[in-house]
């Protein structure tokens, strides 16, 4: 249960721990998804939606690789015992995140349309924004499992081949369980229910990772 004296220490503490975070990486993976999905609409014009759906899955890729540096806390050994939970800056820094995040796809999904033409009305933007949050979610789930044992607060730098891995391994699945399927395909809807089963998942285990003081306290030195 959250107390009212963490939500005013959340409140005193919210500008210099969003200031204080990364943001050099994260805004440069978030530009380079960007220009995925718009150097081809300058380039070669207006492209079928199947093109478009592969540079947004790229673009979330580009993102995914920042995400994690969202984590890194280079000042975690010297603030080990502040009396506030330690997940609190964590859940700000996100917070802070997701709100540069939700403006990026958003940009990102109307540049996309204007790449599809005439064809973008067909884009499965929901389809794909759930796969958006899927993919944000599961990093920050990797992020915050890293967190826990860096001992330097240490993360994007292990987080983002970590996540690469893990897409690697989901391109690799079988048809039957698929995540990454073309669209238009006819397991596309499937496929979509097995995105907000993993999403359910991811979020479950960034919150145990991030908040449950039961994990091993075994410790690397990123």
């Amino acid at each position: 249960m959250v107390g009212r004296a963490t939500l005013a220490v959340a409140g005193a503490v919210a500008v210099p721990v969003v200031r204080a975070a990364r943001w050099t990486p994260v805004l440069a993976a978030l530009l380079v998804g960007y220009a995925m999905v718009g150097v081809p609409a300058v380039v070669s014009g207006p492209s079928d939606p199947a093109t478009v759906v592969v540079l947004l899955r790229l673009a979330v890729l580009c993102a995914g690789l920042g995400v994690g540096f969202l984590f890194d806390d280079p000042g975690r050994p010297t603030t080990a015992t502040l009396p506030t939970p330690a997940w609190l800056p964590l859940a700000l820094r996100v917070a802070g995140g997701g709100i540069v995040l939700a403006g990026w796809w958003w940009g990102t999904l109307v540049t996309a349309g204007a790449v599809a033409g005439p064809a973008g009305v067909v884009l499965p933007r929901r389809d794909l924004t759930l796969e958006a949050v899927t993919v944000v979610v599961a990093v920050l789930a990797l992020a915050a499992l890293i967190w826990r044992r860096s001992a330097r607060g240490g993360v994007g730098l292990v987080a983002a081949p970590a996540f690469l891995a893990v897409v690697f391994l989901a391109a690799l699945l079988p048809e039957r369980v698929a995540l990454l399927v073309p669209f238009d395909d006819s397991v596309w809807a499937a496929a979509h229910d097995r995105w907000m089963v993993t999403l359910v998942a991811a979020t479950a285990v960034a919150l145990v990772a991030a908040t449950w003081s039961g994990l091993g306290k075994a410790r690397f030195t990123v």
